[in-house]
């Protein structure tokens, strides 16, 4: 008959799950149990052995009952060592962020005010005039048809073209422009010159004063002047004038992946550490941070807010254990990919619906293969 050895955990509340305990087991056959216990469900977080009879596995406080119960079964000596995350918070603290919660989630129910975004202070003031006999404010944000307050705000001021009405956190957002069109307003008048502000190839120009030293199919360079602050006379003779007008360059942008057959590429191991941290406006109210005990590793961060009112927010950190292994891998199999890849770096950088053109280019030098991926615009220099 086995004999129980550690200590059983009392039932952990809906934090568990943030909740890490490290369990030291004495024994033997270590390989059967850690598949046994992956079998099962447990999620190991982390698992380090210091000898050939003693094993460290941290698991989440939610899989702890499943865990006990097969060493128990298994007749394993065990002990809890450490106990870190929420079930180990201070009552107190605990019970205040309770409060907290519950509080603004009731108060996030109800539309505190309203904020309009815009400078004109005639409009401003018409549209608080409707909102106030709306009486939107105080009302549960079921009770707000945003579609309903648009159709009364465009139906009421005729100075207003665009309306858009939406919840951001605890307050009625009201964006809105005037239905007249602001006038085209020309490029900038420059008493020096228009100058070319990247590499590229003139595709269209129009001179409103001054004088062009470039055609379209021109090739330019960053810093060259485009237009001169001068006129002409059929004789050569030059008059001071404003340069002023518009030049348009089809420009390249590219991106390079890099690819080698034989490479050592980082892998994830299977072991992790995981830590939690909450933070209210900058200061920390939990933290259940450690120091990380992998030589080589990923850190992922995935950050919840725990208020759509107060800044109140929990960020997760997974800590994965990576090894470099010795991979081959063909290039043909992955030219597509690196392909995309290229792309995808450019497209960072450039909206796609800017694009007039696009290819790539592949060369190898040594053992190295570089992708390179082009897009061709068309900018206003």
């Amino acid at each position: 008959m086995c004999i129980k050895r550690g200590k059983i955990l009392k039932k952990l509340d809906f934090l568990q799950k943030f909740s890490i305990i490290q369990i030291k087991i004495v024994g033997t056959n270590f390989a059967s149990l850690l598949n046994q216990l992956t079998r099962e469900g447990v999620k190991l977080r982390n698992t380090k052995r210091t000898d050939d009879t003693t094993l460290f596995i941290s698991i989440t406080a939610n899989n702890a009952d499943t865990t006990f119960a097969i060493l128990q079964k298994r007749c394993y000596n065990y002990s809890v060592t450490r106990k870190i995350g929420f079930n180990a918070l201070n009552i107190g603290v605990f019970a205040g962020i309770l409060l907290v919660l519950v509080a603004f989630g009731v108060l996030s129910c109800f539309c505190f005010g309203v904020k309009i975004n815009s400078e004109n202070d005639y409009i401003v003031s018409k549209v608080q005039q409707i909102l106030n006999k709306e009486a939107v404010v105080g009302k549960t944000w079921g009770a707000i048809d945003n579609d309903k307050l648009e159709q009364t705000l465009r139906e009421s001021i005729e100075d207003i073209g665009l309306v858009s009405v939406s919840r951001r956190g605890a307050f009625l957002w009201v964006n809105f422009s005037d239905i007249t069109p602001p006038s085209e307003v020309e490029n900038e008048i420059n008493t020096s010159g228009v100058f070319a502000t990247q590499n590229g190839v003139v595709s269209r120009i129009f001179v409103h004063s001054g004088t062009a030293l470039v055609k379209e199919g021109d090739t330019v360079s960053l810093g060259q002047m485009l237009i001169a602050p001068y006129t002409e006379d059929e004789e050569g003779n030059q008059t001071p004038a404003v340069a002023r007008g518009n030049v348009y360059l089809f420009v390249w942008d590219s991106a390079t992946v890099e690819f080698r057959e034989n490479d050592m590429l980082a892998t994830r191991t299977g072991r992790t550490q995981q830590f939690a941290k909450i933070t209210f406006r900058g200061n920390v109210l939990s933290d259940n941070s450690g120091e990380i005990e992998f030589e080589n590793y990923e850190i992922e961060r995935k950050i919840e807010y725990l208020s759509n009112v107060m800044p109140l927010k929990i960020e997760y950190i997974t800590v994965y254990e990576t090894e470099f292994v010795p991979v081959h891998r063909e290039f043909k199999d992955e030219e597509q990919a690196l392909i995309y890849e290229a792309r995808e770096k450019v497209l960072a950088e450039v909206n796609e619906a800017e694009i007039l053109d696009e290819h790539h280019t592949v060369s190898l030098s040594g053992d190295t293969y570089y992708i390179t991926y082009y897009v061709k615009r068309e900018i206003k220099s």
